[in-house]
């Protein structure tokens, strides 16, 4: 049985295709846990307010203590934190796309690859903090698009 770090290049290399045949799709992410059973269709009203801003300033936070924890501070380049829209069937509930990043010109990067630039350890503290202590957020996903296509940061 191969190890879960063997199969994170080969969904890299797909990520990287996806936006080259697809047109609409400019990033690709892996959403963190229990397979996702049915396609989310709801997207949950958010505006710029208290709510949607403290549920993305604390889990900012988490993803700095633990970056910072397990030394990842230097090795990547960006981390993008961002809240987006989607609940995965859980009512009113959104989610939070990490960017890892690297590169060295900004130019041209590539998505920090579990197991090898972050620790599995990491990602699984990330993704339970952050269910467990930011009200209202139902997933947690990793982007793992390239640049190009994609932007360094979520538009």
């Amino acid at each position: 049985e191969q190890s879960p770090d063997a199969f994170w290049p080969a969904l890299v290399s797909i990520a990287r295709e996806i936006p080259c045949h697809v047109h609409e799709v400019n990033r690709v992410i892996f959403v963190l846990g229990a397979p996702i059973t049915e396609t989310p269709r709801v997207i949950t009203p958010t505006y710029l307010r208290k709510e949607p801003l403290e549920q993305l300033r604390e889990a900012d936070a988490i993803v700095t203590e633990v970056l910072t924890k397990y030394d990842l501070l230097r090795s990547l380049a960006q981390v993008p934190v961002v809240l987006f829209p989607v609940g995965f069937g859980k009512t009113d509930g959104r989610s939070i796309g990490i960017r890892a990043f690297i590169t060295r010109d900004f130019m041209t990067g590539s998505p920090a690859l579990p197991g090898r630039d972050i620790p599995f350890e990491a990602l699984d503290e990330l993704q339970s903090r952050i269910l467990s202590q930011v009200p209202g957020i139902a997933r947690v996903a990793l982007d793992i698009t390239s640049k190009p296509p994609a932007t360094t940061e979520w538009e």
